[in-house]
């Protein structure tokens, strides 16, 4: 049984907790490892890209916390990315592509943002259809998985973070569920691990995970694999809402997720029932 999470951000992209900070929590936690996930460099900077001077810091500091907890917990320098990232991916034991920004004529539009932008690129570049703003993110992702085959796919459905606010799509609607399914197509077909994403449920009180339950549910029947993550930001919310996600997965079928490993091997099962009776 491994308690972990493979996707974590700290001071050196848009956290709130020192890299240190977060290794204490997951000690305090009883993880046996951990996986910092810093966002990686893009062409155009909204926010949170690093540059390059404090990417190789992130990675410096990864490198000293691995040696100095070597007894206690193993860490894994990770990285997360989008289509548009312009970094060196070398130096990184595993990548969790994500999809956070489709591009508009003024130049690029976070899906994941505040509604209030994302309401007025819905209604200049797609003239109010939400379902053609779904159908090209979840395109984006699908050509993420086959062209980076990240080992990890990040938020899998974030564009309907503000649906409820937005109404975009219908989230029933067989359309939108086949632009979905294209989308687990391709990360099926490189082998990517799906995240299931407490991070929505800690920041902003999300009534489910990342992604969805009945998405969940397809994934299962097709066989795929998932890893449990916090999207964490701010090192007291390490492990918010496990509980209740492996609630989740133990009721959807699942009976192990993948955990980031404690020795050479990256990631291992781990079985759901125990992990539930660690939290």
């Amino acid at each position: 049984m491994i308690l972990s999470s493979p996707h974590v951000h700290t001071q050196f992209c848009d956290g709130k907790s020192t890299a240190e900070e977060m290794v204490q929590a997951a000690l305090a936690n009883g993880c046996q490892s951990l996986g910092f996930s810093s966002h990686a460099r893009q062409h155009f900077s909204i926010g949170f890209p690093t540059s390059v001077e404090k990417e190789q810091q992130y990675i410096a500091e990864i490198h000293r916390l691995q040696r100095a907890y070597a007894d206690r917990i193993r860490i894994w320098l990770g990285c997360e990315l989008d289509m548009f990232a312009c970094n060196d991916t070398s130096p990184f034991d595993y990548l969790i592509g994500s999809v956070h920004f489709l591009p508009s004529e003024k130049g690029f539009v976070a899906v994941d943002g505040k509604p209030e932008p994302l309401q007025d690129f819905l209604i200049e570049e797609y003239h109010g259809d939400g379902l053609a703003l779904a159908r090209d993110y979840y395109t984006a992702y699908a050509a993420l998985m086959r062209c980076r085959r990240p080992e990890i796919g990040g938020h899998f459905d974030i564009v309907r973070k503000s649906n409820h606010l937005l109404h975009m799509f219908d989230e029933t609607a067989a359309q939108y569920r086949k632009h979905v399914q294209r989308a687990l197509d391709a990360a099926m077909e490189v082998g990517t691990l799906l995240e299931v994403n407490t991070g929505g449920m800690a920041r902003y009180n999300a009534p489910m995970p990342y992604p969805d339950r009945w998405i969940l549910e397809r994934w299962r029947d097709m066989g795929g694999q998932v890893i449990l993550s916090s999207d964490c930001h701010y090192a007291p919310l390490l492990l918010s809402h496990y509980s209740e996600v492996i609630r989740l997965l133990l009721d959807i079928g699942y009976k192990t997720v993948k955990a980031l490993g404690t020795g050479e091997e990256m990631f291992v099962d781990t079985e759901l029932e125990l992990l539930q009776i660690s939290l």
